[in-house]
């Protein structure tokens, strides 16, 4: 992705776009996630004529690639800031994307009911193939066909592929977002939500597998630079447990080939007890072990990459998040997922850092959930020792304040 690639257009509560912020005064930083929320700030001048707009609530931007929109989503923050040399300042504005809609609903018992102090069913139990489940549950507690008091202004629902496994799943006031990420694991499907013509649209895809074509390694040109952290799984034995009282109770444990060939690696026996009290469904209960492993039940290939610029395959155009690809690691080939992007536009330039591998759990802030903590935790020493060097260093950005 280069810098002619990128335009930011400022939209307002309606939706409308009011206008393009001009390329030489672009100062944008953008995080995305794989099936999670993303981040933008963007920086203007305080006379600028968008600058008005967009510190009305509910305005935001659009931000298109070479082949798509990258981001769309509404300002959270304005942050005012003024020098000697600068008295007419400028305002910095925070913002995320608009798949925070998935993290700021949770999923009702009873979507039919929009009070959430009445629900007078248990769960909500939806079953059919992944992708079609995630979005019956979407358009059930958001869309149009929710009530109207919990309806999500302007979404609408994408084209559904009916892709990925049967699934069952019951809900009871999970957040949306996560109960979708699990579901879109075990379909190895991508969603999220962007805008589209004057509309939010709940979008899912699947993720395509481009080892054969997408290979990073510094040696070939591709990277401009790399860092590297292969992990143990997080479980390698799920013990889901469902209904009833001591020895009463359902168990079952699930295992894969993958995290028993990772518990022989690493000669470690990683055991998890998953509580699925609500359900006395085995499919159900197989399901949860499933999603588990699908998570953490398996060696973890954790790569930050500065993809070359002027390279043959560019992040963005040729390859995006979610996409599986090989990574060159000490002449080793690996494969891993694309599961974060940073982008940075000001007067130095353009750089862009990619996070291959350990996608987050679904949150408005990817920084605190459980699975970047790990990763903090897994690669800080990977960080103190690191000799990547001047190119990686002067181009990788910060990933959600944890790389």
């Amino acid at each position: 992705m280069r810098l002619e690639d990128v335009t930011v257009e400022v939209r307002d509560k309606s939706l409308i776009r009011r206008g393009l912020v001009r390329p030489e005064e672009l100062n944008l930083e953008l995080t995305d996630n794989f099936n999670n929320v993303g981040e933008w700030k963007l920086t203007l001048v305080a006379e600028d004529p968008l600058a008005k707009i967009l510190r009305q609530p509910g305005a935001g931007v659009i931000v298109t690639g070479p082949n798509d929109v990258i981001m769309s989503g509404p300002t959270v923050k304005p942050e005012f800031a003024a020098t000697q040399d600068d008295p007419g300042g400028t305002i910095t504005f925070t913002g995320v994307s608009d798949t925070i809609a998935l993290s700021d609903a949770l999923a009702f018992p009873d979507p039919r009911n929009p009070n959430g102090a009445s629900q007078t069913l248990a769960h909500d139990v939806r079953q059919g193939k992944a992708e079609d489940v995630m979005h019956s549950f979407v358009m059930a507690n958001i869309g149009p066909t929710a009530p109207t008091e919990r309806r999500k202004t302007y979404l609408i629902d994408g084209p559904s592929g009916g892709r990925g496994p049967a699934v069952i799943k019951s809900a009871r006031f999970p957040v949306l977002g996560n109960l979708l990420s699990d579901l879109a694991l075990l379909g190895n499907l991508g969603f999220r939500v962007v805008q589209r013509g004057t509309s939010l649209v709940f979008e899912t895809y699947e993720i395509t597998d481009r080892t054969s074509l997408i290979r990073l390694d510094v040696a070939n040109g591709s990277l401009a630079g790399q860092r590297v952290a292969v992990t143990p799984p997080g479980v390698t034995r799920a013990i889901v447990a469902g209904q009833g009282e001591l020895v009463k109770r359902q168990f079952l444990q699930v295992q894969t080939p993958e995290s028993i060939a990772a518990e022989a690696d690493w000669g470690r026996r990683i055991e998890r007890f998953v509580d699925q009290r609500q359900t006395d469904n085995w499919d159900e209960l197989k399901q949860a072990g499933d999603e588990l492993m699908e998570e953490e039940g398996f060696t973890a290939v954790n790569v930050q990459v500065v993809p070359m610029e002027d390279g043959a395959m560019r992040f963005g155009h040729d390859w995006y998040l979610g996409d599986k690809v090989s990574v060159v690691v000490e002449d080793q080939e690996l494969v891993s997922n694309a599961t974060g992007v940073v982008m940075k536009i000001d007067s130095d330039g353009f750089r862009v850092g990619v996070l291959l591998g350990d996608p987050t759990g679904f949150s408005a802030d990817a920084a605190l959930s459980k699975r970047v903590t790990n990763t903090e935790a897994r690669v800080s020493q990977l960080e103190r020792s690191s000799d990547v060097g001047a190119a990686a260093d002067n181009q990788m950005m910060s990933i959600m304040g944890v790389w």
